[in-house]
């Protein structure tokens, strides 16, 4: 596994002084993460779908759950597809987000 560090958000929910209710995201949870680049291919069906594909990050199965948001090196990443492979191991195909 890699020995690059991923954070995937934990999400809270806080009340304002109005009584409105929002989610807040504190990328804190801390997984080994191994960087791919987007394959070809990927890059192009992902381009069709109007899908900007930047990295895909490789994680344990057990690290992740489910999470649709991942930080990587001050970046946050929106994860448009998974792909479970046979070693126990998930690729998070990401795109960058705006203003992340």
């Amino acid at each position: 596994m890699g020995n690059d560090i991923l954070y995937l958000p934990i999400i809270s929910t806080v009340e304002d002084e109005l009584g409105q209710v929002e989610e807040v995201e504190d990328f804190s949870r801390q997984v080994f993460c191994e960087k791919k680049s987007i394959p070809q291919n990927e890059f192009f069906q992902a381009g069709q779908s109007g899908i900007k594909a930047s990295c895909v990050l490789v994680v344990s199965l057990f690290d992740y759950q489910e999470e649709t948001k991942a930080k990587y090196r001050e970046k946050i990443y929106s994860v448009y597809r998974t792909y479970e492979r046979p070693d126990e191991r998930i690729e998070l195909y990401c795109e960058v987000k705006a203003g992340g």
